[in-house]
């Protein structure tokens, strides 16, 4: 069975476009949804860095209270090293540089293998120094690779920052549960980027009623 218009929908919250300035999205709504991952990707050519605040309301034509999340995706990769200079794994959060220029975060160090997120643009490349900002030295065995992974991210102040970095894509998962008494909507803003190529969209899943034809998002 497809799985479209049955198990998730898929709605366009910003065209694919090269944007410039502030951006608000197509407000959405939940009430025939219990969940709705919001994706933003960004292309090759991006201004600056910018931040990303959710709005909620009551109704789709208006989203004008600030909305509360702790939880974010960015894209990440994997780095196979070997050699390390101690056998402490890295902190989650440190940075990791390579000498050709490189430069990820850790998420995970799994001792021989690293999950990071917010690569630089700059590629690691087999058999150069790896330096992490914890004191520990390795060799990356290999090039980076599984860039199409989503790593989990925690954001701070119910927001969290684009990166100043092309080809990157980023998921805010919503329940429902998480607008609170009353509200139902969801509105996606993002501050300005300068000129960059950017487009949102929304995947809703666990719908509360099931049809050939699925509920809307863009009207109440």
């Amino acid at each position: 069975m497809e799985k479209i218009n049955n198990n998730h929908v898929v709605v366009p919250l910003l065209w694919a476009d090269s944007q410039d300035g502030a951006l608000v999205s197509d407000i959405i709504s939940l009430k025939n949804y219990r969940q709705a991952d919001i994706y933003i990707m960004v292309g090759a050519v991006i201004g600056q860095a910018g931040a990303v605040t959710l709005q909620k309301g009551t109704a789709v034509n208006s989203a004008a209270t600030a909305m509360a999340f702790d939880r974010y995706f960015s894209t990440g990769f994997v780095l196979d090293y070997d050699g390390a200079s101690v056998d402490t794994p890295a902190a989650a959060g440190e940075t990791v540089t390579g000498n050709g220029g490189g430069v990820g975060y850790v998420y995970k160090d799994l001792g021989g293998r690293l999950i990071c997120y917010a690569y630089n643009g700059t590629t690691f490349v087999d058999d150069e120094v790896l330096t992490f900002s914890g004191g520990k030295t390795a060799t990356a065995n290999g090039i980076q690779k599984n860039e199409d992974i989503m790593v989990p991210r925690t954001a701070t102040g119910n927001t969290f920052n684009i990166a100043a970095v092309g080809k990157q894509m980023y998921c805010i998962p919503v329940s429902a549960e998480m607008l609170g008494e009353g509200y139902d909507c969801v509105e996606l803003n993002i501050a300005d980027l300068d000129t960059t190529e950017l487009a949102a969209w929304v995947v809703l899943s666990e719908p509360r009623y099931m049809a050939e034809t699925p509920e809307t998002a863009i009207y109440d």
